[in-house]
C-alpha cells in the first residue's frame, strides 16, 4: 500500500506548469527589468545625443573665422541650452524624472556639457587619419581665428536602474553620454565665377604649412589696412602652374563653353553656390569672356554682347568713368575698351584718367601690385573733376572701407571710397574731363539703352563694378592636383572687389585691375553677409 502510494505521488504530474512558473519567475522577471533599463538607458542617450547634436550645430554655425567667434558660439550654445528646456530637472534618472542639459561658458561645475573647438578632425585635410581615429589634444584650439569645429560632450549621466542589484556590486547606476562634432561650411552665391590667387603666397608653395601661412598673412594684413587702396593687377593665364598674379574661372552649371562663361562673368550670376571647401575650377585658355563680360558692367558691349545692351542684366553702372576714349561715334565708344594712353600707361593728364591711376606698381608672379595705398589721388581730382581733391576725412565721412581695427588714418582714400563719393554727388558723375568723358554711362547706338539705371540700387540690386571671387592659395592646391578641375579645390576667404577700371587686353591675355574692399572671415568687414550662406553640419 505505502509503496503504491509513494508510487502514485511519484509519478503524478498535475500542478508541474505551476511549479516551473514558479521557478522562472524572477528570471522573467529580472529579463523584464533589463529590458525597460536598456530602454531606458536608451531614450536618456538619445535625448543627449539630440541636445549635443543641436549645441554643436549652433556653436558652428558661429565660427566664421572672425576674432569674437568663439565668444559668439559659447554665448549661442548656452543660450540654446539654458533655453530649449531639454528636460524640466530631476537628478540621477530615477523612474519618472528628467535631465536638465545646461552650458555656461567659463563654468563647468554648472556645465552639464563640455564643450571645446577643433581647428581640425582626422581626415580632413589639416590631419592626417580618417574617420574612426580619436580626437587629439593637438586638434584643439582656443584660437578664434583657427577654430572651424565645435565638440560638445555631455559628462556622464548616472541613471538609476530598476533591476535588483547583483550579489557583490555595490552601484545601482549605469552611466550614459555622447557627444558631437560639427563643422562651419560657407558658401558664396551669386558671385562671379572667378577665383584669384592669394598675392601672399610664395610662387611654386608646395607646403601645407606655407600655405597656412600664407592665408594668415592675407587676413592679418587686410584687417590692420595694409590692403587699403592697393591696386591689384591679376593676369589670367592659360598656365596648368598659376601663382600669385594670376586669377581663373570656376566651372557653372549652365553649360560649357566660353560664351556661357562670358554670360556668367557679364551677370554675376553662375547659377549656383561656391562652397568654400569645394571649388570646381574651370580649365582652358578663356581669356576672352573676360573682356566681353566683365566690361559690359562698364557700358562696352563688344563681340556677342552687343545685342543686349537693352537688357538690364548687362546694365552698367551708374559711374562707368575709366579714361575711355571718346573719338568716334557712340557704336564705337561703347563697343571696346580703347583707353586714352601716355608712356604706355592707360590714362593721359591732359585728357582722362581712370581711378587708380598712378599707383607704384611691383611684380607679383604673373601680375602686380601697387607697393601701398600710393595711386595718385590729387591727379584723378584734378583731371575728372577739377579743382582741389576732398580731404581723406570728407571722402571716409560718406563712406569708408578702412578696416575698423587699423589705426590712424590712411594718407589718401582708396579708389573705390572715391567712387562712392562721386556717386553720391550727382554733379561730380556729370562733369567732363578735359577728353570730354563722363562718369556717366553712354546711351544710344550701341551704348546702353535698358531700363532707367536709377531703378536698380546697390542696396538692392548691388554694385556692378564690385566682384565677389573666391581667394585660392594656388600653388599649395596644385601641387595636390586640385587645380586640375577634377577635384575639390579649396578657398581660404571669399573677396569683395573693386574693377579700378575694364578688363584690358594684353597681347593674348587679359588682365583686370582692382582694390580688395572686404574679405569674409578673420579681419573681414563684415559686408559680405549678404552674399554668404553659412551653415553648419555634424561631421561625427
Amino acid at each position: 500500500m505505502l509503496h503504491r502510494t509513494i508510487k502514485r505521488f511519484w509519478e503524478d504530474r498535475r500542478g508541474y506548469v505551476i511549479a516551473l512558473t514558479l521557478i522562472a519567475m524572477p528570471l522573467l522577471l529580472g529579463v523584464s527589468l533589463i529590458v525597460i533599463d536598456v530602454g531606458r538607458s536608451a531614450n536618456l542617450h538619445t535625448d543627449l545625443q539630440s541636445a549635443v547634436d543641436a549645441m554643436a550645430l549652433t556653436g558652428a554655425r558661429e565660427l566664421d573665422g572672425r576674432n569674437d567667434s568663439i565668444t559668439r558660439a559659447q554665448a549661442a550654445i548656452e543660450k540654446l541650452a539654458n533655453t530649449a528646456a531639454f528636460g524640466n530637472g530631476g537628478s540621477g534618472m530615477s523612474l519618472g524624472s528628467y535631465i536638465t542639459v545646461a552650458y555656461k561658458a567659463g563654468d563647468d561645475t554648472a556645465s552639464t556639457v563640455t564643450v571645446r573647438f577643433l581647428k581640425g578632425i582626422p581626415g580632413d585635410g589639416t590631419f592626417a587619419g580618417d574617420d574612426d581615429d580619436p580626437i587629439t589634444a593637438a586638434m584643439i584650439t582656443t584660437n578664434p581665428n583657427d577654430a572651424g569645429y565645435a565638440w560638445v560632450t555631455a559628462k556622464n549621466q548616472a541613471m538609476q536602474t530598476i533591476f535588483p542589484v547583483p550579489v557583490g556590486v555595490t552601484r545601482s547606476t549605469i552611466n550614459v553620454s555622447a557627444d558631437a562634432v560639427a563643422a562651419y561650411r560657407v558658401s558664396a552665391c551669386d558671385v562671379t565665377p572667378i577665383f584669384i590667387c592669394n598675392p601672399y603666397e610664395p610662387a611654386g608653395n608646395s607646403s601645407a604649412t606655407v600655405s597656412e601661412q600664407a592665408a594668415e598673412q592675407l587676413h592679418t594684413k587686410f584687417a590692420a589696412g595694409n590692403l587699403y587702396g592697393v591696386q591689384i593687377e591679376l593676369h589670367s593665364t592659360s598656365s596648368s602652374s598659376p601663382g600669385p598674379g594670376n586669377f581663373g574661372f570656376l566651372r557653372t552649371p549652365l553649360g560649357n563653353g566660353a560664351s556661357v562663361l562670358a554670360d556668367a562673368l557679364a551677370t554675376g550670376n553662375p547659377g549656383t553656390c561656391y562652397t568654400k571647401d569645394n571649388l570646381d575650377t574651370e580649365t582652358g585658355a578663356k581669356a576672352g569672356p573676360v573682356e566681353d563680360g566683365v566690361n559690359t558692367r562698364f557700358g562696352f558691349y563688344s563681340s556677342s554682347f552687343n545685342k543686349v545692351s537693352n537688357d538690364a542684366r548687362y546694365r552698367p553702372a551708374q559711374n562707368v568713368r575709366s579714361a575711355q576714349s571718346q573719338t568716334g561715334n557712340a557704336n564705337k565708344k561703347c563697343d571696346t575698351y580703347n583707353p586714352v594712353t601716355s608712356g604706355g600707361a592707360i590714362g593721359d593728364v591732359t585728357k582722362a584718367v581712370p581711378l587708380g591711376y598712378g599707383a607704384t606698381m611691383t611684380a607679383m608672379g604673373g601680375g602686380k601690385i601697387s607697393t601701398a595705398n600710393n595711386w595718385n589721388y590729387n591727379t584723378y581730382w584734378n583731371v575728372a573733376q577739377g579743382g582741389s581733391a576732398p580731404s581723406v576725412t570728407a571722402v571716409l565721412s560718406n563712406y569708408s572701407s578702412y578696416p575698423s581695427g587699423a589705426t590712424g588714418l590712411p594718407s589718401r582714400p582708396s579708389a573705390y571710397d572715391v567712387y562712392r563719393y562721386e556717386l553720391n554727388n550727382p554733379s561730380l558723375i556729370s562733369h567732363a574731363s578735359a577728353s570730354g568723358e563722363k562718369g556717366t554711362p553712354g546711351t544710344g547706338g550701341q551704348c546702353y539703352s535698358g531700363p532707367a539705371l536709377s531703378n536698380y540700387t546697390a542696396d538692392e540690386y548691388g554694385d556692378r563694378r564690385e566682384i565677389f571671387s573666391a581667394i585660392v592659395n594656388c600653388g599649395y592646391e596644385k601641387s595636390v592636383g586640385h587645380l586640375n578641375g577634377h577635384k575639390a579645390t579649396k578657398a581660404i576667404a571669399f573677396a569683395r572687389m573693386f574693377l579700378t577700371k575694364p578688363a584690358v587686353k594684353e597681347s593674348n591675355e587679359r588682365y583686370i585691375s582692382l582694390e580688395m574692399i572686404d574679405i569674409s572671415g578673420k579681419g573681414g568687414r563684415g559686408t559680405l553677409d549678404e552674399f554668404l550662406r553659412e551653415e553648419a553640419e555634424l561631421v561625427r
